[in-house]
């Protein structure tokens, strides 16, 4: 299985996660239909951009997944590495205003929806 998440550009360690994984590259291929083209140019204009949305939206949808204890742990990581109190003094640019980004985003997602699911109807 790591030879198909290689060949995507996936991390060995989503090899449990091929429902997910094939759902992202579904949606990514029709978001790269012509039919799109305006809608990603408003998005990325330059490839740097266009990784960074890439890798953002990844991680998005794999935030979503709330049971698996391998990825919630590298998400737990990520936000003590992110907002440790060494790294706030630490200045990294773009780099680091992005990884905040991200590892807000995937909290937030991961808080939504769990929320949901304590509404009452």
């Amino acid at each position: 299985m790591n030879i198909i998440y290689t060949k995507r550009n996936y991390p060995p360690h989503l090899g449990n996660l091929l429902h997910i994984t094939d759902s992202i590259d579904l949606a990514w291929d029709a978001l790269m239909g012509i039919q799109y083209t305006e809608l990603r140019q408003a998005i990325y204009q330059t490839k740097e951009e266009f990784q960074r949305f890439r890798q953002l939206l990844v991680n998005a949808v794999l935030a979503t997944d709330i049971m698996d204890k391998e990825l919630k742990s590298l998400r737990n990581s990520r936000w003590e590495k992110t907002f440790a109190e060494k790294s706030q003094q630490n200045k990294g640019g773009d780099n680091e205003v992005n990884r905040k980004a991200t590892v807000v985003i995937e909290h937030i997602i991961q808080a939504s929806d769990v929320a949901h699911t304590m509404q009452h109807w």
